[in-house]
């Protein structure tokens, strides 16, 4: 030990006085090294893949890069079969420390059916912890397959004291995401009116038309007298597809912008407006979310919320929003890389911050969160 010690101490230089930063040219500097004089030969092609995969890691969990041979691998993974399980991997500055959180849970899913909920922790899955895993897409990639297949995850519950093992079979994926109701309510004309409850679980594709579908048939059992209100929940809602949630703002928005993003240095990328063909302007519209909403979630929120068209009830959103663009590589590799932000129409930032509800609910609300939520347009629901 004392000469390893002698040795490493005599080859350590001075520090460099001037201060120069280190840059590409030092980094190609040393990389060339290590190719070159390393004791033992390197594969140079699988040291930049190692590189750079750890490197675009370390930048946030939504962004990874795969190899040609790890995409290929990944497609051949990814089958229907599917654990119900919505999830985000929070990346600490540095990409060190990595957790997987669940962030949504399909009804009638395996992972509903033994209980799992959203702000639950995934701590390792089939053998492989979770803070070894480089990205969000390979947790995904871990938690689908083939139909009948199983998958061992052990979960930290949010209210549990220990980890806990569980068995998923994988089951086809649900197309349940859009549900609807008519609830009978009572307000300043009266009782007998009637209200439109829409539940949306996430933003998967069709879901924008079905929604519209939904609520033209809940307008038809409603009668003459039409709908008083609609609410949409949105609570546990991961998010999605975002053009399927702008679908739906767009609806109730006649004019003016829905959301919009912006890249490095606050630039403008794109901004999506509203149409004022078929647009429901008068009907009054209370939107549900809880801390889980996220995501395209959030921008419905936002998009409603500050064109004057909805008031929100619940918690704080989750705060995703965040755009990811797909390179391939001539090798066949891929880069998902992280390149804009959403911002809500009147330009506030949700990446990381979330949304606050007009009216904040604390405490065990949720037995009593559709009535908050009529309450916000002056009704109530009718009394048996």
């Amino acid at each position: 030990m004392a000469i390893v010690t002698l040795v490493a101490g005599r080859w350590i230089p001075d520090a460099d006085a001037t201060g120069t930063r280190f840059d590409r040219d030092a980094f190609h500097q040393a990389l060339d090294a290590v190719l070159d004089r390393y004791v033992e030969p390197v594969d140079g092609e699988a040291l930049l893949e190692h590189g750079l995969k750890h490197i675009v890691a370390g930048l946030d969990g939504y962004s990874h890069f795969l190899t040609a041979s790890e995409r290929t691998a990944l497609r051949e993974r990814i089958h229907d079969g599917t654990a119900g399980l919505a999830v985000h991997m929070h990346v600490a500055p540095g990409g060190e420390d990595r957790t997987l959180e669940v962030v949504g849970v399909l009804p009638t899913s395996t992972a509903a059916a033994v209980g799992l909920v959203p702000g639950d922790h995934i701590l390792d899955i089939d053998g492989t912890p979770t803070g070894r895993l480089l990205s969000q897409v390979e947790a995904e990639a871990k938690l689908s397959g083939k139909v009948g297949e199983t998958v061992a995850i052990t979960v930290q519950r949010r209210h549990g004291s220990a980890p806990e093992r569980i068995d998923l079979s994988l089951h086809a994926a649900t197309r349940e995401w859009v549900t609807g109701e008519l609830v009978e309510v009572e307000g300043a004309k009266g009782r007998g009116a009637k209200v439109a409850l829409v539940r949306i679980r996430a933003f998967g594709h069709g879901v924008g038309e079905t929604v519209k579908k939904r609520l033209a048939q809940l307008r038809r059992t409603a009668g003459a007298g039409g709908l008083a209100g609609v609410v949409i929940d949105l609570c546990g809602n991961p998010g999605g597809e975002v053009d399927e949630a702008l679908v739906v703002a767009d609806m109730f928005v006649a004019d003016g912008i829905l959301t919009r993003t912006r890249g490095r240095g606050g630039r403008i990328l794109r901004e999506e407006r509203a149409h004022r063909a078929g647009t429901d302007q008068d009907t009054p519209l209370v939107v549900l979310q809880d801390r889980h909403s996220a995501s395209a979630s959030e921008l419905l929120t936002a998009a409603l919320r500050d064109n004057g068209r909805a008031k929100s009830v619940g918690e704080r959103s989750y705060g995703k929003g965040t755009v990811q663009e797909i390179m391939g590589l001539p090798d066949g590799s891929v880069l998902k890389l992280t390149i804009a932000r959403y911002f809500s129409p009147k330009d506030r930032a949700i990446d990381g911050v979330g949304i606050e509800p007009d009216r904040v609910l604390t405490g065990a609300w949720r037995p009593t969160a559709l009535r908050e939520a009529l309450a916000m347009i002056g009704l109530q629901p009718a009394s048996s």
